[in-house]
């Protein structure tokens, strides 16, 4: 609580001593304030020019060209500034504007030439508004106390930039076109060369490679499957053999023949059966008798029982009984031939084939090497023709962009903003300047204050009185004024110290307005000083009416 009370009765003295010393302050920054402000009109003025320009990179066609060429376009950004403002560049630019600055009066020496030169070198300033992969767009600023010098700088810098780029990018084409054409030729040349090697490999080995339609590999195992099948036939036919044989040993040689005839037994029975047939229709049919009658049953129970008979009674009997050759001997034995012919002639079947297929076998064992290589010169060759097409694209690419007039070269630059004249300066600027006169007349004012109160040893109260000198403080006497010098304080009061006051910031003001008038509308000034000295040139009478001619000018 102490130290608030501390700090409100600092603020509290502060304030009082400024009252008290408030023409101390005053006069002092009002004073300094006007220097500040009367000097920055003496200032030398200086004024920036700026161009602006973009550049736009086609990727594809920068990568592409970069093959094959000498120069590489992908520039940092220092490269590009020593490109735009380097020392070589700013000396070209002086050579082509020497002429124009000669008759200007600004260039009458080797050394105005040497300090040009470098003040270009170190004042130029190059930076990025955009930056990106595909699109730069870059602002270069200078700054001279010539307007007309500023612009011809960054006009020229900029102009000389795009047209050293351009050639650069032309020649950079022609020499990756040339690359190109001689990449083209070299692969043709491959491309042949492999073809030919290509040839003569399927020639010598065409019956080992994988695309031929009879290789020795379908052959060998076409072969081993014939191989197989030819083994399997033999065997059997060996077992086909072998049965036969075991059939002819079991079969004998001749067989018995019987004749058989009718037995003359069956033949009686069956007459008699007949007879008692017919007897028993008689009986029936002719005679009318019932089945009940006692011959008509006797007669049935003959013809059962002769039926019986009849049917145990023997068809044929063995009349004559022979040998013969038997015939399934000689067919056994014609089908044992033929089995053991088939059996050579598929062993002798099988020594072939086995030979053809050990010789194809051996053939096959360089079956893997061969189609390896040819498998490697297809690859070889389809790479060279793929590596041909790819430069054969490029070359292409390449002469339609130096046949193209579009400009784009891979780097398009377009000088989309030149430098204009500046109409107003940059240094000095007001709001330093200002800044400046106020804080610096602040300053004057707070050490003038300071010294007048350090130097000052009055007492302003009887208290202070009392504690300087140790003594008691029995009374105070407020200060005696006549009437005729409180009527002075009163005038100086009301009327003195206001029109000071008013006087002091009507100047400040006309001060800080002529001062706009000059950095922010040099124009506008220099119109108004024209006017100015055209009126004052002129006589009284002659004034008034022009005066008058421009209000009523200004009022239509």
């Amino acid at each position: 609580m102490s130290q608030k009370n501390t700090q409100q009765n600092t603020v509290l003295e502060l304030w009082e001593m400024l009252l008290r010393y408030r023409w101390r302050f005053i006069l002092p920054a009002f004073a300094v304030t006007i220097g500040v402000l009367g000097m920055s009109m003496f200032l030398p003025r200086k004024y920036k020019s700026e161009a602006m320009f973009e550049r736009r990179t086609d990727m594809v066609l920068t990568e592409m060209t970069a093959k094959g060429a000498t120069r590489n376009f992908q520039e940092p950004r220092n490269s590009l500034i020593q490109e735009i403002s380097g020392r070589q560049a700013v000396d070209e630019l002086i050579t082509q504007i020497e002429p124009e600055l000669s008759r200007l009066g600004l260039l009458n020496s080797e050394l105005d030439r040497q300090v040009l030169e470098t003040n270009v070198v170190r004042s130029t300033i190059v930076h990025w508004d955009v930056a990106s992969g595909a699109l730069d767009r870059v602002r270069v600023e200078y700054i001279n106390p010539n307007p007309k010098v500023a612009q011809l700088v960054v006009n020229g810098l900029v102009t000389n930039y795009i047209r050293r780029t351009q050639f650069a990018m032309d020649q950079r084409l022609n020499e990756s076109a040339d690359f190109f054409r001689q990449e083209v030729v070299k692969n043709r040349t491959i491309i042949d060369g492999l073809e030919t090697k290509l040839l003569e490999f399927e020639i010598n080995n065409g019956d080992l490679l994988p695309e031929s339609t009879n290789s020795v590999q379908e052959r060998l195992n076409a072969r081993e499957t014939e191989l197989q099948d030819t083994i399997a036939r033999r065997d059997a036919a060996i077992v086909r053999a072998r049965t036969l044989q075991d059939a002819i040993a079991e079969t004998p040689a001749t067989i018995p023949e019987i004749i058989t005839a009718p037995n003359p037994e069956l033949t009686r029975l069956s007459e008699k059966y007949r007879t008692l047939t017919d007897q028993l229709t008689q009986y029936t049919d002719v005679m009318k008798m019932k089945s009940a009658h006692p011959d008509v049953i006797a007669l049935k129970q003959r013809v059962a029982d002769l039926k019986t008979v009849m049917d145990k009674t023997d068809k044929t009997i063995v009349a004559q009984e022979q040998h013969k050759t038997n015939p399934k001997l000689a067919e056994l034995e014609l089908q044992h031939t033929q089995a053991i012919g088939d059996r050579e002639a598929l062993t002798r079947q099988i020594e072939v084939v086995t030979d053809q297929v050990a010789t194809m076998s051996a053939k096959t064992g360089n079956m893997f090497p061969v189609r390896s290589g040819y498998r490697k010169l297809n690859r070889q060759v389809d790479q060279a023709q793929r590596q041909l097409a790819f430069w054969e694209d490029n070359l292409r690419r390449v002469d339609m962009t130096l046949a193209a007039e579009t400009g784009n070269r891979g780097i398009q630059l377009d000088f989309i903003k030149r430098g204009d004249i500046g109409a107003k300066p940059v240094s000095p600027n007001l709001a330093q300047v200002l800044m400046a006169a106020i804080g610096l007349g602040f300053m004057a004012g707070v050490l003038s204050v300071f010294f007048a109160h350090r130097t000052d040893e009055s007492f302003a109260s009887g208290d202070e009185l009392a504690k300087t000198f140790d003594l008691p403080l029995l009374g105070t006497v407020s200060e005696l004024i006549s009437r005729q010098h409180r009527k002075a304080r009163r005038v100086r009061n009301l009327i003195l110290y206001p029109t000071n006051a008013l006087l002091m910031v009507a100047a400040l003001i006309a001060m800080a307005a002529i001062l706009y008038l000059d950095l922010e509308k040099p124009d506008t000034l220099v119109a108004l000083k024209a006017k100015a000295s055209w009126i004052f040139e002129l006589p009284p009478a002659e004034a008034s009416q022009s005066t008058l001619m421009s209000d009523t000018e200004k009022m239509d």
